[in-house]
């Protein structure tokens, strides 16, 4: 699946929207899809390397606190993950965190063949905590090692993020806190080019107030702070929930019927593949003057939404399943 192994420079172009002929962004019925999740203007992405165990003790209780969510490139056969494994797998899959593939031992890869078995391992690991079952997709972060450790050739590394329906993490260069991001300032400037693009980045950590290459826990939750106060612009969200909504969206389409006075359908598609692409898309559609709240359903799902600016704004599943909103007191 070539969409699947490219490095994830995204597209930016808009869905088609089907409506009748004729209509306008002012009809009732009119919908588009939101290019982010929740309509909101650009994505984020807080990524961390190695399984330190200051991501335990620190980074994600800051997190949790700030109802964030994080990417978590592990390693579960190094010494720090096993230093805090309990954690790992039992009580941080509760809070809502990302897990990603680091490769199992973050020793290197000497052959395709050893490449495989460090994938294979770490997402053995992934499929555990996950009660069993294996994410889809999963992201994944190359780990530095020293020369001579990582040979494996690119073309070796495409063919086995394919087999293993891993998705390379997007180009992290110049984005790594401590390394090339001193301070809060540096790293939010990260988020504010994304913001005023209207585009996807990321800043990655490694320790957090200790372990290696550490940015001080102050320089860390002042980022949090200043990444919550534009949180109504902004989606912080984990890598394959935001490549997966950027996939599914380039390739939705939306069918709309032409509106009548008690209720609004369309149907939601999308050319991303079914078993792979799972999440909901939102929508935005513009209802009939004197509507102030709906009722939106799909299948057996429903939803009530406000009227804000004549239009609601609500997540549907790209499945083709029948949406249908309609006015409600």
């Amino acid at each position: 699946m070539p969409r699947l192994i490219v490095s994830h420079i995204f597209m930016l172009c808009a869905a088609l929207i089907l409506c009748p002929v004729g209509w306008s962004a002012d009809a009732p019925g009119a919908t588009r899809i939101a290019k982010w999740k929740d309509d909101k203007q650009a994505a984020f992405m807080l990524m961390f390397d190695d399984s330190c165990q200051t991501h335990v003790k620190l980074v994600i209780p800051e997190l949790v606190k700030r109802k964030l969510t994080g990417t978590f490139y592990l390693n579960p056969g190094s010494g720090q993950y096993q230093g805090v494994k309990n954690d790992w797998e039992v009580l941080i899959p509760k809070l809502g965190m990302e897990y990603a593939n680091h490769t199992f031992t973050h020793k290197g890869a000497k052959d395709a063949a050893d490449l495989d078995d460090e994938l294979v391992k770490c997402d053995d690991a992934i499929a555990r905590i996950a009660g069993g079952k294996r994410p889809p997709l999963i992201s994944f972060g190359q780990p530095g090692v020293p020369q001579g450790k990582w040979t494996v050739t690119d073309q070796e590394l495409k063919d086995a993020l394919a087999k293993h329906h891993l998705i390379m993490r997007p180009p992290v260069g110049g984005r790594f806190a401590e390394i090339n991001l001193k301070t809060a300032a540096d790293l939010f400037g990260i988020a504010e080019k994304a913001l005023a693009a209207g585009s996807s980045d990321c800043v990655v950590f490694h320790g957090v107030g200790g372990d290696w290459l550490a940015a001080s826990l102050q320089t860390f939750t002042d980022l949090l702070d200043k990444l919550v106060a534009v949180q109504d612009k902004l989606w912080i969200g984990g890598h394959i929930a935001v490549y997966s909504y950027q996939i599914e969206r380039e390739g939705a389409k939306v069918a709309v019927e032409p509106a009548g006075s008690k209720s609004i359908r369309l149907k939601l598609t999308t050319s991303a593949d079914p078993a792979l692409f799972t999440a909901p898309l939102t929508l935005v559609t513009r209802v009939p003057n004197g509507w102030t709240r709906c009722k939106v359903s799909q299948g057996s799902a429903t939803a009530t939404v406000a009227v804000i600016d004549g239009v609601v704004r609500y997540d549907a599943l790209p499945d083709g399943q029948p949406v249908v909103i309609q006015p409600t007191p």
